[in-house]
């Protein structure tokens, strides 16, 4: 199985190696080009030397009859020039059995060479080589070798009373490197073979380092999230880069706190539920029991004791069921166009009776015309459950105000005049089976479910719901809902 630290690894030292392998090419094609337009240049200076040489010859002849007729001439100038310089670049210098160099005067004194020809061995002028060879005005060979073909920009004109009388050049050869210039090229090459191979040793160790690096922070997250796959969210990944890779971290780590607080909710949630479903069953079995032991007769008022927890425990299962519908994004809204102010005056008027058996006065200021699209039923359950929460809690002698307002949105406010509560305590108000008060008094504190059915409703309806402190001092629940195409 190939890992990220090998795929990592693998692909820098391939990248590595064909930048070395292209830099090796264009260095070898580059010194060897440069040596050729180097010689190249060498040999066209040393025909610009050479040419007043043969316009000296053409005008002391006159014309190209002494070398044209005579080749011998030619011959013997080719190893004059040879003699008189020494060892050819071509090869090393004299050794045992080599014709030993000779000087300027033993060369012009040598037997058979033409009178005119004498001035050329003098030192400074041996410049002619196997290469060389002379055409005449109209580019008819004369003597020196025979080009296959002529390059006229490689042609040195010769010159003679201003005209151009001749023309001199070198044969293309494809030894156009010598010995001693590749011996030096060689040399070039096996310093820069080693340079490279210096480059890919260290480059091979920055990049396992590299592949380390990048590799073993990505390891220590899969360690983190095996473990949270099999439940441990406690697990955490090593953060200490800024990078994408401790973005990642960070990422990884949020998932894993959010995993831990859901389980924590879920966990807290579920002893919720069974507390909560435990006290109706224990009631109602109690009451059964005592019914059942005779202590306590069958009456109406036995029965409707037994009835209020029937209904308890089935409003219960109800809002679970609304609560767990709407985690599963299957929460049923059958929607229409509402006015939510009738729907408020008539909650008001469910609830003012029970408001005023406790002596809370309920005003409401209901703006007409305030229709949204919504789920009659939802927001019926929406008014009353924020009612019920506060005839539950709103004391004796207060008051409720409730407020239905166009604009912008359709806004649902209801507010108490208290007792109010912390600031802390605002953002859990619609938390699960959360109650203001520690006691778990059902008398008064309710299931601490109607908060958050009323949030899952607005949501649903996709709206937003808040609370806020009162102006009397109580609490203020506000709602606000899409308007049903900008009425009202």
């Amino acid at each position: 199985m190939k890992t990220l630290f090998s795929r990592i690894l693998l692909a820098q030292v391939v990248a590595v190696v064909l930048a070395l392998a292209v830099v090796t090419v264009i260095t070898r094609v580059s010194l060897t080009l440069g040596f050729e337009a180097f010689l190249q240049q060498q040999e066209a200076a040393v025909l610009r030397q050479v040419a007043p040489l043969f316009a000296d010859v053409h005008r002391r002849s006159p014309g190209w009859g002494a070398l044209r007729d005579k080749p011998e001439n030619w011959r013997r100038i080719w190893r004059l020039n040879r003699a008189v310089d020494g060892p050819s670049r071509r090869g090393p210098g004299p050794g045992p059995g080599r014709e030993r160099p000779r000087d300027a005067a033993e060369v012009a004194a040598t037997p058979g060479l033409d009178p005119e020809f004498r001035w050329m061995a003098r030192p400074g002028r041996g410049m002619l080589r196997e290469r060389l060879f002379l055409l005449d005005a109209e580019r008819n060979h004369v003597a020196g070798a025979r080009p296959d073909s002529i390059d006229e920009h490689a042609l040195e004109p010769i010159h003679d009373t201003g005209q151009t009388v001749g023309w001199i050049g070198f044969t293309a050869t494809d030894a156009v490197v010598p010995p001693d210039a590749q011996r030096f090229l060689g040399g070039q090459l096996k310093i820069t073979a080693l340079a490279l191979a210096i480059a890919l040793v260290v480059a091979v160790v920055l990049a396992w380092t590299l592949a380390g690096t990048v590799s073993r922070p990505v390891q220590r997250m899969a360690q983190t999230v095996r473990r949270l796959s099999r439940g441990d969210y406690e697990a955490r990944a090593p953060q200490g880069s800024t990078d994408e890779i401790g973005r990642l971290s960070s990422h990884v780590n949020q998932l894993a706190a959010s995993l831990h607080k859901n389980r924590t909710a879920r966990q807290r949630w579920m002893a919720e539920i069974a507390h909560e479903l435990r006290t109706p069953v224990a009631v109602m079995k109690g009451e059964i029991e005592a019914i059942a032991d005779g202590v306590r007769a069958v009456d109406a008022r036995t029965t409707a004791s037994l009835l209020e927890e029937v209904d308890q425990l089935a409003r219960m299962v109800d809002d679970l069921q609304a609560l767990a519908l709407a985690d599963a994004g299957a929460l049923d809204l059958r929607k229409e166009s509402v006015d939510l102010a009738e729907l408020a005056a008539q909650a008001a008027d469910t609830f003012r009776s029970r408001l005023a058996e406790r002596g809370i006065r309920l005003d409401t200021r209901l703006q007409k015309d305030v229709c949204v699209i919504g789920d009659t039923q939802r927001l019926r359950q929406l008014l009353h459950n924020l009612l019920e929460n506060t005839t539950r809690y709103t004391e004796h002698g207060g008051s409720v105000r409730l407020d239905v307002s166009g604009g912008p949105a359709a806004r649902l406010r209801v507010e108490d005049s208290g007792p109010g509560v912390d600031d802390d305590q605002l953002g859990h108000l619609f938390d699960r089976f959360y109650r203001v008060e520690g006691s778990r008094a059902r008398a008064t504190g309710g299931s601490g479910l109607g908060l958050s059915i009323c949030r899952t409703i607005v949501e649903a309806h996709g709206g937003s719901l808040r609370a806020e402190h009162g102006e009397t001092g109580g609490l203020a629940i506000c709602a606000e809902l899409p308007l049903n195409g900008g009425a009202g």
